[in-house]
């Protein structure tokens, strides 16, 4: 039999990818993608919703793709991206739409002038939340759930999920069914072995849904069968998760994961209370996390802002990013100009909630230097959220991992300039998540000080 028995399927918000998985953490040169389907429109503007089966019908053109490649594929591991909501019937279809973990209905108010999140956390309280692991967001599954359970009329049959076990669920043709690492804001983390919150459900009027046990990552969660081809499924895993495990995150490490949103994590044993969140790894352990904090996605928004003129006039814009970053190299580093300020804090955010360009003169005033303030005050962000996670600095190297850390040589000069360049190390793969799914698939790293492999 062909030695790249499994397939890795990893559901982002802005691309579906695939790639067929190697033994030892390696991903094959075969990457097959396709985007994520856009959201419905005609919505409220806070609201942010898919069509399930354009999902499905994406993630299935991946796999087809992949098994012209390895036709004797017969493993199928997924990741997704975490929070968002969506409910399915016992044999697996969607019921209704899937809403985003973008989705902002909860900061709306309500009639006494507060935004339904804080209604939610004050009738949850302090020692609830802490037992949630402080994961409780506009975005998240609970809460989206909750909302699901109040606009409609959602009978005892339903099954709560996230996207990715949405997309098992349909391929399987059974009940969804979650992984602890996906279940992020629904556990209670005072127990030593994953369990739901009950309290949490009962609040949040989630009892009556079906709550099947937890996932096991070691255990196949179904079979599909696509185009005469059979597959063990097994449950998807938090992309943030696969990710960190895909970069080689070892226990006595900082993470630094800088893309699209930017995150401090953390390997830990047990739960401890305080200013980040506590979620689900692998392995019996626990990832503590601080996580939106602004980077690509407010970097982007300056570029959109930088092309928009010609954008609206139908003109060329070429490629914006690259040439930003080429302008950006041209300029000297120098971690001690503060002349020039931007704020990335475009939205809530644990750095902020407002933005600002600041200390603008005729001689620093340019697309390149704008940039280069604005990466510099990502990297002090990232340091501001690593002192919240830990005061001591405990760590004894910081990994860094992410797309822009790839792209951006002035992030990982300045990174190095506040953290120190002799403990930074490189992520272990490019493709993160990928590679995560990998070592799920056929056994952790040896090297790797996490523990043995669960699969």
């Amino acid at each position: 039999m062909n030695e790249m028995t499994a397939i890795g399927i990893d559901i982002g918000s802005t691309t579906i990818k695939g790639a067929l998985l190697e033994p030892g953490g390696n991903v094959s040169k075969v990457i097959e993608k396709q985007p994520f389907p856009e959201p419905v429109i005609g919505l409220n503007t806070s609201h942010f919703e898919i069509d399930p089966l354009g999902v499905y019908r994406a993630v299935l053109k991946v796999i087809r793709q992949l098994l012209v490649h390895s036709p004797h594929a017969n493993r199928l591991y997924l990741c997704g991206q975490m929070g968002g909501a969506m409910l399915c019937d016992r044999n697996g279809c969607p019921v209704g739409r899937y809403i985003s973990w973008r989705d902002q209905r909860f900061f709306q108010k309500d009639i006494n002038g507060k935004q339904l999140i804080e209604s939610v956390r004050d009738m949850l309280g302090n020692e609830t939340l802490a037992e949630l692991g402080q994961e409780l967001k506009s975005g998240s599954t609970s809460v989206l759930l909750h909302a699901l359970v109040k606009s409609q009329n959602v009978s005892e049959g339903m099954y709560p999920a996230t996207i990715a076990d949405g997309v098992a669920a349909y391929l399987c043709q059974k009940p969804p069914n979650m992984h602890p690492t996906m279940a992020i804001g629904m556990l209670d983390l005072k127990c030593s072995n994953p369990v739901w919150h009950r309290g949490l459900f009962d609040s949040l009027q989630l009892n009556h849904l079906q709550w099947l046990d937890l996932a096991e990552i070691d255990k196949p969660y179904g079979i599909a069968n696509i185009d005469g081809v059979t597959l063990e499924v097994f449950p998807a895993v938090g992309d943030q998760q696969a990710a960190l495990l895909g970069a080689g995150l070892v226990p006595d490490e900082l993470s630094l994961n800088v893309s699209t949103g930017a995150q401090v994590s953390c390997i830990v044993d047990r739960m401890t209370v305080g200013q980040h969140q506590t979620r689900h790894f692998f392995n019996n352990k626990l990832l503590n996390t601080i996580t939106h904090i602004p980077a690509g996605r407010s970097l982007h928004s300056i570029v959109d802002i930088l092309t928009e003129l010609s954008r609206v006039q139908g003109l060329p814009i070429g490629d914006p990013w690259n040439t930003l970053v080429r302008l950006m190299n041209e300029i000297e580093f120098n971690p001690t100009d503060h002349n020039l300020e931007v704020g990335l804090s475009f939205y809530s955010s644990p750095v902020g909630e407002n933005g600002y360009i600041s200390g603008i003169t005729l001689e620093n005033f340019s697309v390149g230097r704008i940039m280069v303030a604005a990466t510099r005050n990502l990297a002090e962000n990232l340091l501001k959220c690593s002192e919240m996670l830990s005061t001591r600095r405990d760590w004894s190297r910081v990994r860094l991992s992410g797309g822009l850390a790839q792209t951006l040589p002035h992030l990982t000069r300045y990174i190095g300039h506040y953290f120190g360049s002799d403990v930074l190390v490189e992520s272990a793969s490019i493709e993160e998540t990928l590679s995560g799914l990998a070592v799920l698939a056929y056994g952790r790293d040896p090297k790797s000080s996490c523990g043995d492999s669960e699969s």
